[in-house]
């Protein structure tokens, strides 16, 4: 996301590039060309009546005068005409190598934030288990700067930046940093002298990003009512980025293992935060990051991160990043996350995202189907991570998508949580009623999933289930989607799951309920 922004994305470092204009084609075109031609004609028509009429009217002394002025009055207007063309080219000229001063300047404090971070990740991983610490702290301090409403040059450079917090940490001796119990109080002070020690490391930059982390690294520890360390500052004396960062910090730190401690619970954790609302924390701030972490996250769901990887992956889909896209959900899978908890609490929701931003305009349909793109990526990442570990030997079932539906993301959510479940699964994409005879002999089906992500083919799917519940009326019938929503009021015989991907315990329950009270073999 960051460097997406400092390579030139829209609203990020870059000014938009100009690109020198062609000389134009006649007829003239309109606007400042055009009038700036029109010129270039009428001084050349001048200088050329003035040339015809000097000779015929050479014995008349004021009318070889007047045609004299209207040949040196043409051939200045041509002058200042050509002048002004010139000058633009210039201007053209100067704003292309500003733009290219602005790329290497933008590239060059990429590569010095980039430096340091692999100083700050080897610090990192004396103190933590993995170096996934400060790759969150990044992630969730953009994200958090975003919330209060900063632009997206400062969330790009937080987003490097606060990663780099505790870079100071590489003067702390390891029997006093890596110490399991309590610290004494001249340890403790050692400890404390990170923040000085980060700050001299990274202050005296030509690099703004590195201002801003030494900045980080001096005041994360600081305190809202003036009672933090190293200097004592209170209030908005302390920077936005410090109090950001420090916010983030410690809900990272009470939610991690520690070598003295396992990590809180998240109502703990939330609860403890709060506590401190207008002591150590910047109550706009914290308020904003509890609104956007403590409120979302799912406990038992992969903990605290997950929530905010939640708003990383959904933001990323909506900017068309892949790569962050993937660091998420990459970083979910090293916390634990199983595949159904990818599936509900980032994929499925980031995609549904992306539909309702299409809904409403917000976002172009190129940019739906970059999302979808992506998505699909990071299901098959998915897919591959677990797919080793549930044998295919359950009941067969089969995805039916009506005519005119493509495979999309959410069916293929659907397919994965069933195979991950140890269903065989098949899709039938694009399905019209004329063939739904020979696909259903085709599968020989225990279930069929009657499911869309379109809404304008909700009512082609009530009608698919129709069919299958008169030509089939004892094969389970699961409908999903906006096709749910469709079949409601009306006296079907079917069951309704939405969101999609809650399908597994619906079509475990449908199936026990269908072979129990089964009389007789359910239809080939």
């Amino acid at each position: 996301m960051a460097s997406a922004a400092l390579e030139g994305r829209e609203g990020g470092y870059l000014p938009a590039r100009r690109q020198p204009a062609l000389l134009p084609p006649l007829p003239l075109p309109a606007g400042d060309d055009g009038r700036r031609w029109a010129r270039v004609l009428l001084c050349a028509l001048a200088v050329c009546a003035g040339l015809a009429i000097a000779p015929l009217f050479s014995g008349d002394p004021p009318v070889l005068a007047a045609a004299l002025a209207l040949v040196g009055g043409g051939c200045l207007c041509l002058g200042l005409t050509r002048g002004a063309s010139l000058r633009r080219r210039l201007e053209l000229e100067v704003e292309d190598r500003t733009h290219e001063l602005w790329q290497a300047l933008a590239e060059l404090e990429v590569a010095h934030a980039e430096t340091v971070r692999k100083l700050s990740l080897a610090v990192e991983l004396r103190d933590e288990a993995t170096g996934a610490h400060i790759e969150r702290i990044g992630r969730l301090a953009s994200l958090l700067a975003q919330r209060l409403g900063m632009d997206e040059r400062y969330c790009a450079a937080i987003f490097h930046a606060a990663p780099l917090h505790d870079v100071g940490k590489v003067a702390i001796p390891d029997a006093v940093l890596l110490k399991p119990g309590p610290l004494s109080a001249e340890e403790r002070a050692i400890v404390q002298s990170h923040a000085e020690e980060g700050y001299r490391l990274l202050s005296r930059s030509s690099s703004s990003i590195l201002e801003m982390a030494a900045r980080i690294a001096l005041t994360h520890h600081e305190r809202w009512d003036g009672s933090g360390y190293p200097r004592g500052l209170r209030g908005e004396e302390i920077p936005l980025e410090g109090r950001i960062v420090a916010v983030c910090d410690v809900f990272d730190a009470l939610t991690s293992d520690r070598v003295y401690r396992p990590a809180y619970p998240l109502e703990e954790a939330v609860a403890l935060m709060r506590a401190q609302r207008a002591r150590q924390f910047d109550p706009t701030v914290l308020d904003a990051f509890l609104g956007m972490v403590g409120a979302a996250a799912r406990p038992g769901e992969g903990g605290p991160p997950l929530a905010a990887l939640a708003e990383v992956l959904a933001k990323a889909l909506e900017n068309g990043d892949a790569e962050l896209a993937e660091g998420a959900i990459s970083q979910a899978i090293e916390e634990g996350a199983s595949a159904q908890t990818l599936h509900r609490a980032l994929l499925g929701p980031a995609i549904r995202r992306i539909y309702a931003l299409r809904a409403s305009g917000e976002l172009s349909g190129e940019g739906e189907e970059r999302a979808q793109a992506i998505a699909r990526r990071l299901l098959a990442t998915v897919f591959r991570s677990f797919a080793g570990d549930v044998a295919q030997r359950r009941e067969p079932v089969l995805i039916a998508a009506v005519e005119g539906e493509r495979r999309t993301v959410e069916l293929q959510i659907a397919h994965d949580q069933l195979v991950g479940a140890g269903f065989r699964v098949a899709i039938a994409a694009d399905l019209a009623p004329e063939r739904l005879g020979s696909t259903v002999a085709a599968h020989r089906p225990r279930l069929v999933f009657v499911a869309t992500s379109t809404p304008s083919l909700a009512q082609q799917a009530v009608e698919l289930c129709e069919l299958l519940v008169a030509g089939w009326p004892q094969l389970p019938v699961l409908v999903g989607g906006y096709a749910a929503r469709a079949v409601e009021g009306r006296e079907l015989p079917v069951v309704t799951v939405d969101p999609i991907e809650r399908c597994v315990d619906a079509v475990e329950s449908l199936l026990r309920g269908a072979i129990e009270t089964a009389s007789e073999p359910l239809p080939r």
